[in-house]
């Protein structure tokens, strides 16, 4: 059963374009991973500053060899300097309704 992370990241005032550099090349980066199956980065519409991922990963080892990796810790590296607190980052596994479109 794969498993789904939803990561909410706050950028600092004036430091969404950094923030949004970052993470595009973590996403990237994170692609070719060992069990990542899909990793998509988001902005709010509203608040430029809101950022948040939406991962799938194979496996809880998927996601903790994910941790490990250089590209996930240069970025966490600059949370300090980027970030507006510290992002919340929650682990999913699905409850399927409706089929295919049902299920991520």
């Amino acid at each position: 059963m794969s498993l789904v992370v939803i990561a909410h990241i706050r950028a600092k005032e004036g430091q969404e374009a950094a923030v949004e550099e970052a993470l595009s090349a973590l996403v990237l980066a994170s692609h070719d991973e060992e069990g990542c199956i899909a990793y998509a980065l988001h902005r709010n519409v509203e608040d430029p500053r809101d950022f948040s991922t939406v991962e799938q990963w194979a496996s809880p080892e998927a996601i903790g060899a994910h941790f490990e990796t250089d590209h996930l810790k240069a970025v966490l590296a600059r949370a300090e300097e980027l970030l507006d607190g510290a992002p919340d980052i929650r682990t999913y596994s699905a409850i399927p309704v409706g089929g295919d479109k049902g299920a991520l």
